[in-house]
């Protein structure tokens, strides 16, 4: 399987918009891609939000809640919300089956995880286990603001300790202020550390066509596709 993983040092920070602005410029470039979130919790009145986005800007509606994928009402990591529901929770082999399935057919696959990289998937395993299963590459997403260097730089280190490809860090500009300087020097100084490529994703509008400009003007769309 060809594509990419999408996880963050955290919950919140850009990971869905940074996923669909990708998805969006591949369409757009006429490629047959499968954005998948393959774990979601938090889902309202039964509808998985973030999938649904991820869905629709694909192209294809029926990847919301395919089969094998792991959905829970929940606003927790899975096993958490697997101790507190007294269900079972996933298993990345489990995970890592629909993924393939789900995405055949398909150019590129682009997986979104939940929260941040170490999230609990069952016991013993976290998300990071999951990116290593399916042998992709990693987009790290993080939000340009103080305090990302060091979640950033650990992030990267661990994941680089499990096997992980780091692909690149896309960081993503909050609402503008003039109260954190940091977001004027946390993108330089990631690139001189992480040897990886650090993108910075500007404040968008919320329509696919403008995401997918700002995936490709960003460079995030070439970085995808050396995917391959």
């Amino acid at each position: 399987m060809k594509g990419i993983f999408i996880s963050g040092t955290g919950t919140g920070v850009g990971k869905t918009f940074v996923a669909r602005a990708i998805a969006a410029a591949l369409q757009a470039n006429g490629k047959r891609v499968a954005s998948l979130k393959p774990i979601e919790t938090g889902i309202v009145e039964g509808t998985a939000r973030d999938s649904t986005m991820l869905a629709r800007v694909s192209g294809r509606p029926e990847l919301v809640d395919f089969r094998g994928f792991y959905r829970s009402e929940l606003p927790l990591a899975p096993y958490a919300a697997a101790l507190e529901s007294n269900t079972p929770p996933p298993s990345v082999r489990s995970l890592v089956d629909a993924v393939h399935h789900a995405a055949r057919g398909s150019e590129l696959a682009l997986v979104e995880g939940a929260g941040g990289l170490f999230v609990p998937i069952d016991a013993h395993d976290t998300v990071a286990e999951l990116v290593a299963a399916l042998g992709l590459p990693l987009l790290l997403v993080a939000q340009n603001a103080l305090g990302v260097l060091s979640a950033t730089l650990s992030t990267a280190e661990c994941a680089r300790a499990r096997g992980i490809e780091l692909r690149a860090v896309v960081l993503v500009d909050p609402k503008p202020s003039d109260l954190d300087p940091s977001a004027r020097t946390n993108a330089r100084i990631l690139d001189e550390r992480l040897g990886a490529p650090v993108f910075e994703f500007p404040q968008t509008e919320d329509s696919d066509e403008a995401l997918a400009r700002a995936a490709a003007t960003s460079g995030l769309l070439a970085a995808v596709l050396d995917a391959r």
